[in-house]
């Protein structure tokens, strides 16, 4: 039985057409997926389905059981929307009201759509996917979950009202690959237990292949019947590390009041060359990048120049900052929205006056940016030029070493390949040295020299990249190759 058709569907904004003449079908208690990079239409397709698209002229006609959908009709729309086809949006956090618990999120829809609720059915609904203990968690605010966590709690959210089709915006984006696999599996038992169709948006093949049956490639507009493609096993190329250090750290640790974040490790990072930091959200791999460039206190020794500089003032060591640079993780929040791009790339030549930076249209060459987005505003780039942007501003004030905090996480595949080739090509043309932080195992294996393994603060194993990945000795790394379909 077909629950949805699309037929001729058009979406455009303004003089601009996103989608072209597009047309599919779900039939019910399948995962129908719809691939693509970013800008590709994806999301656009997934909120015209529920008319959730504002400002944007659509045509065509979409069927939900054989019934026109009756789009122009917002309080039509919102009798459907959470008890007929629900919404997983992409960013959880974004999408959870950050000023009530999740017990009272999940308890309006039910009140909405069924003019009750009570505690005990949303124990159940948080039960059902996964999240643990419950009963002393519906007093928590979004802010006091992890990714993991939050995520499961959208998922309760959407499933709240007992919809028969969930559409999933990239439902795994920015997770380590253990917290994909665990989401993904939750999907697919869910669609079991409650016979749920489901739209899956995502921009990752493998994430596809693992959960649809069918799949949809969203490109150039237009929306065509594409083939579930198998992810190949990546493999580690064994690259030669043999190289002087430039950065030893002994016994550093992070700890956030009585939380230990980091216990003591040691490492040293080889000039020119790339170090890894792989582990599961919430092992201590950004604490450990910001510890490093002293963004959060700690304690332990790491070696500059043979100056140890945790033992510096933080006024001597702001004039190391121009040496020790950090790409975050999210750069659309690390650039500040009322500079245009020149301001943000030049403001460290501001503080770093004595420097000799590398001139502004080298650096914008250098990282394949051109010389007329000089004049834009971060809300008008897409995520690989804010990328792009955001590597400028740490390039041009010539430092010697890069802290990269999951520099690909938002990514789509196409921008995350173009960004890792611009990493490789720096690194070699400027000599530059990386630390290398992510949840990512294929980014790790095309990138890594050196390789340390984070498991709850604790180092699990660390040594040369390419023996780790093929011959990892812990469970705990094998498991993570696993799930990054590595073996």
């Amino acid at each position: 039985m077909t629950i949805l058709q699309v037929r001729h569907l058009n979406i455009a904004f303004g003089d601009h057409t996103v989608i072209s003449d597009a047309s599919f079908e779900v039939r019910q208690g399948e995962t129908v997926a719809l691939l693509g990079g970013s800008g590709s239409g994806k999301s656009v397709t997934g909120l015209a389905l529920i008319g959730l698209l504002k400002g944007a002229r659509t045509s065509g006609e979409i069927l939900f059981k054989g019934q026109p959908l009756p789009l122009a009709d917002d309080k039509a729309m919102s009798r459907l929307r959470g008890r007929h086809i629900s919404f997983v949006f992409q960013e959880p956090m974004t999408a959870l009201n950050p000023l009530h618990t999740i017990g009272r999120q999940i308890a309006e829809v039910q009140r909405i759509h069924f003019g009750k609720s009570d505690k005990k059915q949303v124990c159940e609904l948080l039960s059902l996917v996964g999240l643990r203990r419950a009963s002393e968690r519906l007093n928590a605010y979004p802010h006091e979950l992890s990714g993991g966590e939050r995520q499961r709690v959208v998922l309760a959210i959407a499933l709240a009202a007992h919809p028969d089709l969930l559409i999933a915006d990239e439902p795994t984006t920015a997770l380590d690959v253990t917290l994909q696999q665990q989401i993904l599996a939750l999907l697919k038992r869910l669609q079991k237990k409650l016979n749920l169709t489901i739209i899956l948006i995502s921009h990752n093949p493998a994430v596809v292949y693992s959960l649809a049956q069918r799949c949809y490639k969203i490109e150039g507009g237009k929306i065509m019947p594409t083939a579930l493609t198998k992810p190949t096993p990546l493999s580690c190329q064994h690259r030669v590390t043999q190289a002087p250090s430039l950065m030893q750290v002994k016994d550093l640790s992070v700890s956030y009041g009585p939380f230990k974040a980091l216990s003591p490790i040691c490492f040293d990072v080889p000039q020119g060359k790339t170090l890894a930091i792989v582990g599961e959200s919430g092992s201590g791999k950004t604490s450990l990048g910001y510890a490093l460039t002293r963004l959060v206190p700690s304690t332990g020794q790491v070696f500059w120049n043979k100056t140890d500089v945790m033992a510096l003032s933080i006024k001597e060591f702001n004039k190391l900052r121009s040496e020790i640079q950090i790409v975050f993780q999210d750069p659309f929040l690390s650039l500040n929205p009322r500079f245009s791009v020149e301001q943000i790339i030049c403001e460290g030549l501001k503080i770093h006056r004595h420097l000799q930076g590398v001139p502004l249209m080298k650096v914008i060459q250098q990282v394949g940016l051109s010389a007329d987005l000089l004049a834009r505003y971060p809300h008008e780039l897409s995520g690989g030029q804010r990328q792009r942007v955001a590597l400028a501003r740490a390039l041009i004030l010539r430092p010697k070493l890069l802290v990269l905090d999951e520099p690909t996480s938002a990514l789509d595949a196409q921008n995350c390949q173009i960004v890792l080739d611009l990493l490789k090509k720096l690194q070699d043309e400027l000599h530059l040295s990386y630390v290398l932080i992510s949840h990512d195992m294929s980014v790790v294996a095309q990138m890594a020299d050196k390789l340390i393994v984070l498991k709850d603060g604790c180092v699990v194993e660390q040594g040369e990249a390419f023996h780790i990945f093929a011959h990892p000795k812990q469970p705990y790394t094998k498991k993570l190759l696993q799930a990054a379909f590595f073996t």
